[in-house]
């Protein structure tokens, strides 16, 4: 909901929104869901089981290696593996393109 803001955006909307239900409750389901979101963004509660369980695998070390050889990223922290392929593009061959549009067939 609030990925497409800058910061000050976001430090004036909260500012808004405190100051407007400070006066008044919520009276919308939108203006409750606003309200949950920007607290949980500038006021976190520390004692959250969620954010208390990730803390751990935050500051796990990561290493990160790229294989250029084969296209692929290899993300190694201590307890898991990740590999993950590179994007490429490949271009068509001239008669395949033809071919495609013929058969109407889609990329």
């Amino acid at each position: 909901m609030l990925k497409h803001f800058n910061k000050e955006d976001l430090n004036q909307l909260w500012a808004l929104v405190k100051e407007t239900l400070n006066i008044r409750q919520a009276i919308s389901d939108k203006e409750n869901e606003l309200w949950v979101e920007l607290k949980r963004l500038y006021e976190p509660d520390v004692e959250d089981q969620l954010w208390t369980q990730t803390q751990v695998l935050m500051y796990d070390p990561v290493e990160w290696r790229l294989y250029d050889n084969c296209g692929v990223h290899h993300i190694l922290s201590r307890d898991q593996e990740i590999f993950m392929l590179v994007e490429r593009e490949y271009p068509l061959r001239k008669g395949f393109s033809i071919v495609m549009i013929f058969n109407k067939l889609q990329v």
